[in-house]
């Protein structure tokens, strides 16, 4: 049987509970979807990996790629292997999330909650987070006001128990996210000025640093103000981060080849402060 992670639906219950699908559908009637939203705004919800279920059929059901739902979850193993109990993260866009009239008949869909953190606003999260009319949502969920609590759980709509079209997930296709796409082109737009250069090493991090949002990295020889790529050959990921500044000598040894925000870090699936990255960045052409 496949097993989904969900909560118990209501807005006065907050106990945790497992519910089950059938053996063709990875959501049920019976189910309730809770998203939270990622550092790079994509709405995800937990979906706990049971016996007999693989990583394609779950990426098929929820339109998905195979390598884009492992880029969704840089905290499985680097061999593939997924365990049952495992969580896998599944990203959900807004254009699969359907209003109450569409959502017909009733046993077709299955609601969809956000849950509310710290620093939310209404209109953020009708708006920004979901593109949802702030009147409907708060008629949606009764309330008396716009004002929201850390932990208060609000629906969004419905979602098919027939799972989500392939090109309803494009915007997922790349799970870095536009900032990122944009921080890749001015990378591929600097070739055809400047000279490739590539070196291996450590990169180092902080996990408390502030800036956590920030693509940025520090480097001894890229420009400053130059776009960099950097790989994770374990990870098998690649990421691109704007040089700010260069690598301080007294901070760092002659080890370290490249200091990351903990934003890049985090993509590039790092649970050490140190690990090893491949780079690559460009040098003007000297005359």
């Amino acid at each position: 049987m496949r097993k989904l992670v969900l909560t118990l639906m209501g807005f006065a219950l907050s106990l945790s509970v497992f519910a089950t699908g059938d053996s063709l559908n990875y959501l049920t009637a019976k189910d309730t979807v809770f998203l939270k939203m990622d550092e790079f705004g994509y709405g995800i919800f937990s979906h706990q990996f049971t016996r007999g279920q693989t990583m394609y059929s779950l990426a098929k059901f929820y339109g998905l790629k195979l390598d884009v739902l492992y880029n969704f979850n840089t905290h499985l193993p680097t061999d593939g292997t997924v365990q049952p109990g495992m969580a896998i993260n599944v990203p959900v866009p807004d254009s699969a999330i359907v209003d109450w009239k569409m959502a017909w008949p009733r046993k077709d869909f299955v609601p969809v909650f956000y849950t509310v953190k710290h620093g939310d606003t209404f209109y953020r999260v009708s708006k920004t987070y979901f593109g949802v009319v702030p009147d409907t949502l708060k008629l949606r969920n009764r309330l008396a006001n716009t004002t929201l609590y850390t932990g208060q759980r609000i629906q969004i709509g419905w979602l098919s128990t027939k799972g989500i079209p392939e090109a309803l997930q494009a915007v997922n296709s790349n799970s870095l996210g536009l900032r990122m796409q944009s921080l890749q082109q001015a990378f591929n737009g600097e070739k055809t000025v400047k000279v490739p250069r590539f070196q291996n090493g450590a990169a180092y991090w902080q996990r408390e640093k502030k800036g956590a949002d920030d693509y940025f990295a520090l480097h001894r020889n890229a420009p400053i103000g130059s776009i960099i790529e950097i790989s994770n050959p374990l990870r098998k990921r690649t990421v691109y981060a704007k040089v700010i500044a260069k690598i301080p000598d007294q901070a760092y040894g002659d080890d370290i080849v490249v200091v990351l925000s903990p934003s890049i870090a985090k993509l590039l699936g790092a649970k050490d402060p140190k690990f090893f990255v491949e780079l690559k960045y460009f040098e003007f052409v000297k005359e």
